[in-house]
């Protein structure tokens, strides 16, 4: 048989298994599923939908992995054609050698993407392609001198070649995951000279296993090469009909084939205020997930990423001392939306619901009470309607993108899977859920309400993880930072990423400004930006959020602008952003100076003199998975420059070991690198803070939801959460 004819079989066949396994999966999935696509509620899909999607992932599978069939049999004919040379009558062992050999290379490669992932962090696609390559050919290299060892010793000699690569394969790959536990135990790893020996010792045993399997398998192998060479393993029609259904899915996925996740701008109606219309100023309240203060050129950051929020800014009073209430989105935005301490909220977890204790009101129910008319335009799936974030909004839109069949079955499927941890691609709704996808909607609601008196919440994701900014935006902030790998890649890389998100969204911000400007609505407004937490960058040991209270997620930016705002003024003193819902409400003249347990610091931002006082609550619960709520558990306070934090849980720096307690004088240490806890100088200060914080332990744990389990979440949802790297994503 000629090479294409082998090449082309192989390919097929590979096509066909694919195709039957990726279609037969998915059909059992989507039967226990209730939607096919993320951001779907109510009626469960249709039946319609879920064919669709089979066929989708039929497709894709079917398609991949013939593709990847045809990769791998072509360098399969190459390595047996090298090997048997002028001895034709080996050729057709050598290649069911040759190809078991390509398919384990691959498949041992894609096993350890994740670690080439740890290793070399945020590479852009020419770079990770050429590192899967080298990184196949490596494999490859590996398993095939594996091999020919196995091949001879003298055990191994009677065997036939695809037996001694089967064996051979399967023992290597067990030597790799037993060697590579033993490393990476706690004693030594790589430093430890046993341990060392012992993976080598994984090594040699293999080579013995190998032979020993390789006999074992001689005779199974040579009689299903004896039937091959007698006719067709498969009959010709069942062939045909399962070709026949790939076409069939193949078109059926071409006809619904849609890869933007972009959803259609809908016709926004024009609101309508409950009671006497408010005669103060419309407030457009911007939160910027994941927003850390001292990366904004307003407060002090050198890079360019933020001139139009820092022309926002200047135009009003920047506080340059805030403090988040909590280090992740769903209790912070819950404290932002009602003045209240997290744990009075109830929304402390993934799936918790927000909740209000009996006489309080959301900021919402206070602007409509006030005559406003309410919307918000949200894009974090933590703060959608299914947890009551849209309590006393007249117009609510979490769903800026809507997921497709095609990106819901790429993710899906077998083939899918291999794309997405080689190329390091998520295939869903996050790289379109951006400021300017937001703004079509947004801009749409503003058209049909301009003439209402409003209160607007935006709430954009940009520079949430996965950092993903755009060409243009990535080549402004990217840098040569040299030949650094892991942690210390992820840090500079990250960052470069992270800046690149803040200037796409600033520009958004733009977008927006220009459109209030052009609706005549700019100067009468009052704008509030602030953000729900910030980002670690490995200040502490860690990247992302929810892992600490540590400055870099809690220090926050609030500035205001508008009527009734100072310009040019920056506030030293610190304030909280528990108190910010009540400010605003102060400033637009509604009359209410208290909200939930927030009081109005609106004093600052006018002429009149004003000073902090009292102290600063934090807390933060936050779990990796749905396993375990409460991995990361912290409560803190602030009083002036001093920072008291207590570490309840820690998954990462567990407080039996590296400590419970924690103060920071934040004036002498910003960066909080040296704890100050054990200095018999503070033990008086120690004692006042510890017990402010029990009696505030108390407080919430009497007046609020602490006791209240999360809602189990639906699946859709869960997976949208992991799509932002929580719950295990």
């Amino acid at each position: 048989m000629s090479s294409m004819r082998w090449i082309y079989r192989i390919a097929a066949g590979a096509a066909l298994l694919g195709f039957v396994l990726g279609a037969a999966y998915a059909a059992y999935e989507l039967h226990n599923t209730a939607f096919v696509r993320e951001f779907q509620s109510g009626e469960q899909s249709a039946a319609a939908e879920r064919w669709i999607a089979i066929a989708h992932r039929g497709a894709i599978d079917g398609v991949g992995f013939g593709a990847l069939g045809l990769l791998l049999s072509l360098v399969a004919v190459a390595m047996a054609r090298l090997r048997v040379r002028a001895d034709q009558q080996r050729f057709g062992a050598e290649l069911a050698a040759s190809v078991i050999l390509a398919t384990v290379a691959f498949c041992g490669w894609v096993s350890v993407a994740q670690l080439a992932d740890d290793a070399l962090p945020f590479l852009q696609a020419p770079a990770l392609l050429l590192l899967n390559v080298v990184g196949v050919l490596g494999s490859l290299v590996c398993f095939v001198g594996f091999d020919a060892i196995v091949r001879r010793l003298p055990g191994a000699a009677p065997t036939g070649p695809a037996a001694v690569a089967l064996a051979s394969t399967g023992a290597a790959w067990l030597a790799c995951h037993y060697s590579f536990s033993i490393i990476k135990g706690v004693s030594g790893g790589f430093r430890s000279p046993a341990r060392l020996g012992m993976a080598a010792g994984c090594f040699v045993l293999a080579l013995v296993a190998a032979v020993v399997l390789a006999r074992l398998l001689n005779a199974p192998l040579r009689a299903l090469a004896e039937r091959c060479a007698r006719g067709r393993l498969v009959p010709r029609a069942l062939t045909a009909v399962v070709g026949g259904l790939l076409l069939l899915a193949m078109a059926v996925t071409g006809a619904n084939f849609e890869m933007s996740a972009s959803s259609d701008v809908v016709e926004y109606a024009t609101l309508r205020v409950k009671g006497e219309p408010a005669s103060g100023p419309r407030v457009v309240w911007i939160t910027i997930d994941t927003l850390r203060a001292d990366h904004l050129g307003s407060y002090g950051y050198q890079r360019p990423t933020s001139p139009t929020l820092d022309a926002i800014a200047a135009e009003g009073t920047l506080f340059t001392d805030p403090t988040a209430p909590a280090s992740w989105t769903k209790p912070s935005t819950g404290t932002i939306l009602t003045g209240l301490h997290p744990s009075r909220h109830g929304a402390l977890y993934h799936g918790s619901q927000l909740q209000l204790p009996e006489g309080e009101r959301t900021l919402a129910e206070a602007f409509r009470e006030a005559g406003y008319a309410t919307a918000g335009f949200v894009s974090n799936p933590n703060i959608k309607k299914v947890f009551g974030f849209d309590r006393g909004f007249d117009e609510y839109f979490d769903s800026p993108v809507e997921d497709t069949v095609t990106l819901a079955s790429i993710r899906g499927s077998h083939f899918g899977q291999v794309l997405m941890k080689l190329m390091r691609h998520q295939f869903n709704w996050k790289y379109e859920n951006d400021v300017h996808q937001m703004n079509a909607h947004i801009l749409a609601w503003l058209d049909r309400n301009r003439d209402v008196p409003f209160f607007l919440y935006l709430h954009y994701i940009d520079p949430h993880l996965p950092y993903s900014p755009p060409e243009p935006y990535l080549r402004q902030f990217a840098q040569d930072h040299g030949a650094v790998t892991f942690n210390r890649r992820e840090e500079l890389v990250g960052i470069d990423l992270y800046d690149g998100e803040i200037r796409y969204l600033d520009d958004g911000i733009k977008e927006l400004v220009q459109h209030l400007k052009a609706l005549e609505l700019w100067d009468d407004t009052l704008v509030v930006v602030t953000s729900d937490h910030g980002e670690e960058f490995f200040e502490h040991g860690v990247t992302g959020h929810g892992f600490s209270l540590y400055q870099g997620v809690m220090a926050v930016p609030v500035f205001l602008r508008g009527p009734g705002v100072a310009r040019g003024r920056r506030v030293d003193a610190p304030v909280q952003v528990l108190d910010l819902p009540a400010t605003v409400l102060d400033l637009a003249g509604t009359g209410v100076t208290q909200l939930g347990d927030g009081a109005s610091f609106a004093q600052a931002a006018r002429l009149g003199g004003w000073t902090s006082d009292g102290p600063l609550y934090m807390e933060s619960e936050f779990g990796t998975d749905d396993s375990n709520h409460r991995s990361f558990v912290f409560s803190g306070v602030r009083q002036g420059q001093w920072k008291l934090v207590l570490t309840e849980e820690n998954a990462y720096f567990p407080p039996a070991t590296y400590g419970a307690q924690a103060l920071f004088n934040l004036d002498e240490d910003p960066e909080e690198q040296v704890n100050l806890i054990e200095r018999e100088e503070h033990r008086e200060l120690v004692s006042e803070l510890l017990e402010g914080l029990s009696s505030h332990a108390t407080f919430l744990q009497g007046a609020g939801f602490r006791d209240v389990e999360p809602a189990s979440m639906d699946p859709e949802v869960l997976q949208q959460l992991q799509a932002l790297g929580y719950m295990g994503g």
